[in-house]
């Protein structure tokens, strides 16, 4: 098994929506046989088969915050409802922060999970990613690597 899961979830359609995609889109390219990555496409329940059975695993979304477009926040599962400013009921059908709890009471929650939120500025049909949320792309990738690289060491050790 590999020793991170990285879960992107968004639609490829809707402009800022799609960073999770994005995200594993540019994972994919690095040479690392350590890291399982999972494009969810806009289903938020889809995710809890990957979760199980995992030990690290980290989810990119947009998520509705209340920040500035391009923000990135870090959190836990025990922090998502005190984060995610959205109707619980996303563009992913059942939201994020459902999907996590609904894990949570089946016991399926690794005992390492992220949750990497960045606040979308558009997610209108047919939208590319906005400059803010490409910049956060960037800093995205570098925060999951620095993850891998301290999940391969202490495996190694």
């Amino acid at each position: 098994m590999a020793a991170l899961t990285v879960i992107g979830i968004g639609s490829r359609l809707r402009g800022d929506d799609a960073i999770g995609p994005m995200l594993i889109d540019k994972l994919s390219s690095l040479p690392n046989s350590k890291i399982e990555l999972v494009d969810a496409g806009s289903d938020a329940l889809g995710i809890l088969e990957f979760l199980q059975e995992r030990e690290h695993v980290i989810i990119v979304d947009a998520c509705r915050m209340g920040r500035k477009p391009g923000s990135i926040v870090e959190m836990d599962p025990s922090q998502i409802d005190m984060i995610l400013k959205d109707d619980p009921i996303s563009l992913h059908g059942l939201g994020l922060a459902e999907s996590i709890k609904m894990a949570q009471s089946l016991n399926m929650l690794p005992e390492d999970l992220k949750i990497i939120g960045i606040e979308p500025e558009s997610i209108q049909f047919n939208g590319s990613l906005s400059i803010p949320v490409q910049r956060a792309l960037k800093m995205a990738v570098d925060i999951v690597e620095d993850k891998l690289n301290r999940v391969s060491q202490l495996a190694e050790a």
